[in-house]
């Protein structure tokens, strides 16, 4: 059930209609979890039973936690619970890709040992969903929340449909407080959900699945085009992750605010960012805050010298390359970024944050040529084939027989929906606090939705993120 799908729109539409006729807020809420269970059911029906139990344990922890008064005992029920959760992870995500590694070890070794392969099907949204119980469940121990008695409010944390399947990732200390709140259906807030899910449904149906169209046959077979051909394709596919998963969070922000509920932003332009630190500064900010707070500073970050800060930003970086997906392709990606996050901070402590504006346009013009080179890497399936598509950018192999091209002009085209974002991104950002009529609400909306169905390609494409 795809937030651009029609069964999506008859799904929410239902929901929010007898969200809103329900008058208790216990009622609403166990209204608002059974709906997203179905949601989640709707993808595939036999996975339910596994989030629910990712649900009863994190419920079970955090009371556990809450109990303990002596520290070793919390410590110990924060361990299992951490535990068990990875190991859902690990298990359904991650089992066939160490089995190959390993294989593929024993081969390089001369063992010539076998792994089994289980072959299972990745439960949509295991990533996003474990990292909230997680998240929980740290937070319970660090106190920063206090333990839920109501496991009805920790099933709807974890499980609220419109960030379930691809984030943003929400905190407990985020979202749980929310749930004390009263909810009163309001114009203002209606509106500015409406704004914003249809934002992202432009951004998602106009501009990334049209982006699709020029970067899926280039890196699909980059041994056949120019040179010209495959860094256009970079470029289209960078305008089309940006766009499909930006697009999805402002759906997911503006659906979430039709039941009276905010989550977190999760994007801030990240096109520029001037350097690789404020990238993840601004890029996917749900997931890279979420892996400081809970990953980088745990390990040590920079409180304990120079050297435990190197290991534990790679060590952040790898680990979040390994959470997209089970592929080496993905960890390569992770130390790309872990190697330039180090190099950053190196050249901030040796001259300090320069002024000059040339060292800032330098700074922008390397980082987004450093960020669309590891993309090569993220959207590639093998580790040759990222090294073919870098060769090939640079003229660095020949193509068997003519290669094939593509206009230039569209060059321009990916990079003038790449700036206007970027330099409408102030203005978009006060835009729910802008109030204009009804009338023109309806208007502006509606031929954004027109431009949009008008400029949707016949082929459907599903978002990039639901495959993490």
């Amino acid at each position: 059930m795809s937030f651009d799908s029609l069964a999506f729109a008859v799904f929410f539409f239902c929901s929010f209609f007898i969200y809103w006729r329900l008058r208790s807020e216990e009622g609403k809420r166990l209204f608002l979890t059974l709906a997203s269970i179905f949601f989640y059911g709707f993808w595939d029906v036999r996975y339910v039973a596994l989030m629910v139990f990712v649900m009863a344990v994190a419920y079970a922890a955090g009371r556990l936690i809450d109990a303990a008064s002596i520290d070793g005992r919390r410590k110990t029920w924060l361990f299992v619970a951490v535990a068990l959760h990875l190991s859902v992870l690990l298990f359904f995500k991650y089992f066939d890709f160490f089995a190959d590694s390993s294989a593929q070890l024993s081969l390089a070794l001369g063992l010539g040992m076998s792994f089994p392969r289980l072959e299972l099907v990745l439960p949509i949204g295991i990533s996003f969903y474990t990292f909230h119980a997680i998240s929980y469940t740290v937070d319970v121990y660090r106190r920063q929340v206090v333990a839920e008695r109501d496991p009805v409010r920790i099933a709807l944390y974890i499980s609220f449909f419109p960030q379930l399947i691809a984030g943003p990732i929400v905190r407990s200390t985020f979202f749980l407080p929310q749930m004390r709140i009263p909810k009163v259906r309001d114009a203002d807030q209606l509106a500015a959900g409406l704004k914003s899910f249809a934002l992202g449904f432009v951004f998602k149906t106009v501009l990334a699945d049209n982006l699709a169209t020029i970067a899926d046959p280039v890196f699909a077979d980059p041994g056949a085009w120019s040179p010209q051909a495959l860094w256009i394709g970079a470029l289209a596919y960078y305008g089309q992750i940006y766009f499909d998963f930006a697009g999805y969070s402002l759906m997911a922000i503006g659906a979430a605010a039709w039941f009276g509920y905010t989550l977190p932003d999760n994007f801030l332009w990240p096109c520029t960012a001037s350097s690789v630190t404020e990238f993840w500064r601004r890029w996917h900010v749900s997931l890279s805050s979420w892996l400081r707070d809970y990953l980088y500073i745990p390990l040590g970050g920079s409180r304990r010298g120079r050297w435990i800060m190197y290991a534990s930003l790679w060590t952040t970086m790898l680990l979040g390359g390994l959470w997209h997906g089970a592929s080496w392709n993905f960890v390569i990606w992770g130390a790309l970024h872990g190697f330039a996050l180090s190099v950053h901070k190196i050249w901030r402590d040796l001259k300090g944050r320069p002024a000059d504006d040339r060292f800032h346009v330098a700074g922008w013009l390397l980082t987004q040529l450093w960020v669309l080179f590891a993309w090569v890497f993220f959207r590639c399936h093998e580790f040759d084939t990222a090294l073919d598509f870098l060769a090939g950018m640079f003229g660095l192999r020949e193509s068997p027989g003519v290669p094939q091209q593509l206009p230039a002009y569209l060059i321009a085209v990916i990079a003038i929906a790449l700036l206007v974002d970027a330099l409408t991104g102030r203005w978009r950002a006060a835009l729910p606090g802008i109030r204009v009529t009804s009338g023109s609400h309806a208007a502006v909306i509606g031929c954004a939705f027109a431009l949009a169905l008008w400029l949707i390609p016949l082929t459907a494409v599903p978002f990039i993120y639901f495959q993490f």
